[in-house]
């Protein structure tokens, strides 16, 4: 049996795919923060709980909107910022539906078939669901690498949010800012494709 996992293999497997779920709401929290700040830079308790309860039950995207909308509407003469702010929200909006199939999928760890054959570099993503000529296993064979890849770019979107927190707190001085704009547009820029790649996948 090729590559057979070990516990450790299966261990590792799972907290990869574990900080990458965890990492993704780290960035939808950092959105809540910009809005937060755009709508009250001096925010009291009472403020942040307004906006606490305006963004309760929104998901990553509706949020990933309202703050792109926000930037356009209250930084309208900086279009340096706007470009940037629009390049990050298209690379977030790539990622939200592999985070969605990840959280909402099937999975089945170190599995390289649906035959139960082990791999320690590959696991089963399935979707099954029941169409008008029967079940679709709607299943992906995907590589561990994969996610650490994803991971990585999840890393850097991370870090691109915070740039932009930053800037948008309006305490940051102009020579400040074009140091963490500079970060920023570097940072989008090292993301560059972003995709998650399936060895094979089953629809019957």
């Amino acid at each position: 049996m090729k590559n057979k996992p070990s516990k450790e293999d299966i261990k590792n497997q799972v907290a990869l795919i574990g900080e990458f779920v965890i990492r993704f709401e780290r960035i939808s929290s950092y959105i809540r923060e910009c809005i937060l700040k755009i709508c009250y830079p001096n925010h009291t308790k009472n403020q942040s709980n307004n906006i606490e309860i305006l963004l309760e039950g929104l998901t990553a995207d509706p949020i990933r909107k309202k703050l792109q909308a926000l930037v356009q509407d209250n930084y309208t003469s900086d279009t340096e910022l706007l470009e940037l702010n629009k390049k990050l929200s298209d690379k977030f909006n790539i990622v939200i539906p592999y985070r969605n199939s990840i959280v909402h999928g099937s999975m089945v760890v170190c599995r390289k078939n649906l035959n139960g054959e082990l791999d320690s570099d590959k696991f089963l993503l399935k979707h099954p669901k029941l169409t008008k000529s029967g079940l679709d296993k709607n299943t992906m064979i995907i590589e561990t690498d994969t996610i650490r890849k994803l991971l990585y770019k999840l890393t850097l979107i991370e870090n691109a949010y915070l740039y932009l927190k930053i800037i948008i707190t309006k305490k940051t001085d102009l020579e400040r800012k074009k140091i963490f704009m500079e970060q920023l547009k570097m940072i989008i820029d090292e993301i560059g494709k972003i995709e998650l790649n399936f060895v094979e996948k089953m629809d019957k």
